[in-house]
């Protein structure tokens, strides 16, 4: 295993459809953290006592590096994620969808120390909300609202990532430093609390449910017109739908009527396998996952389905 794999393109050397990982993978309980891959592992292909295909891990030595002048180590790996890291890195932290209802509970900031209009980095700024029980939270301002496609139910607005903010005095109101901030910062912009990474990346590909279906609502990065290998798209399915990341779909373009330049009459054209999509977050009802695969065009309200 080298740097820069990932579980989707280890299993793609086993398998002709990666997403049956969970197939072949058989964790090897002699190791530390037996279920996770890291650079330098092993791997080896082999049948079990009943004949069935099996991948087991041997585990290589995880370099150290010794830092002065105090005593301690750090490894230098992580183990490898499911999908490509700088492809998602951004969605998974920066990227948000709840309720509007959810939205008006969340902290909000009601002011600065100067009285300016808008904020950025380094700016003193006032939060109102419950007690904070971490240092350091993520700045949004809700935004567009994702609705079905066909009934037109609102599925939750999405939230633009502004910055960070550090905790100074967890008072009534809190005193937060905004930094890094990417576009103004207003009153009335939210605050969410930081994701642990090592929850972001824990999953592996695996198969939706039977008879799952759903459809690309939107792509989450506005500035990109198509959408092509390793984009990010927003689908029509969440937890509520019993998706969770590392579910793959297989996306195929809608179904279309064409002319029967013979009888005159019309006929129906069946959309054909566009490519493959994995979830990498689950919201309530939407969820966020990585084009895998782009065998043909893919547009947005293309159906997503069980591969």
């Amino acid at each position: 295993v080298a740097p820069g794999d990932t579980l989707w393109s280890i299993a793609g050397r086993f398998l002709q459809n990666p997403w049956q990982w969970r197939r072949i993978w058989r964790q090897n309980p002699q190791l530390r953290s037996p279920h996770r891959i890291y650079p330098g592992d092993v791997l080896r292909f082999s049948h079990d006592a009943d004949g069935n295909p099996q991948l087991v891990a041997t585990r290589g030595e995880v370099p150290l590096i010794k830092l002065s002048p105090e005593v301690r180590a750090e490894t230098l790996t992580q183990p490898i994620p499911a999908v490509p890291r700088d492809a998602v890195e951004s969605f998974l932290t920066r990227a948000e969808v709840m309720s509007a209802a959810n939205w008006r509970s969340m902290p909000y900031i009601i002011a600065d120390d100067d009285e300016q209009a808008v904020y950025a980095d380094r700016d003193r700024v006032y939060v109102r909300g419950p007690s904070f029980d971490q240092a350091h939270y993520q700045v949004f301002r809700p935004g567009e609202e994702l609705r079905e496609p066909g009934s037109g139910r609102s599925l939750g607005v999405a939230g633009i990532y502004l910055g960070q903010a550090t905790l100074e005095r967890d008072e009534s109101p809190a005193t937060f430093i905004l930094s890094h901030t990417v576009a103004p910062i207003r009153a009335g912009d939210r605050l969410l609390a930081v994701e642990e990474e090592r929850e972001l990346y824990s999953f592996e590909p695996h198969p939706v449910p039977p008879d799952t279906e759903g459809a690309i609502i939107a792509k989450l990065d506005a500035d990109v017109t198509q959408i092509t290998q390793y984009s990010s798209v927003i689908i029509n399915l969440g937890a509520q739908d019993g998706i969770e990341p590392g579910h793959v779909l297989a996306v195929f373009g809608k179904d279309r009527k064409v002319e029967d330049p013979v009888s005159g009459g019309t006929v129906r054209l069946p959309g054909e396998r566009a490519g493959l999509v994995m979830i990498y977050k689950a919201h309530e009802l939407v969820s966020y996952g990585l084009v895998m695969q782009a065998e043909r065009s893919i547009r947005l309200q293309d159906r997503v389905i069980t591969p």
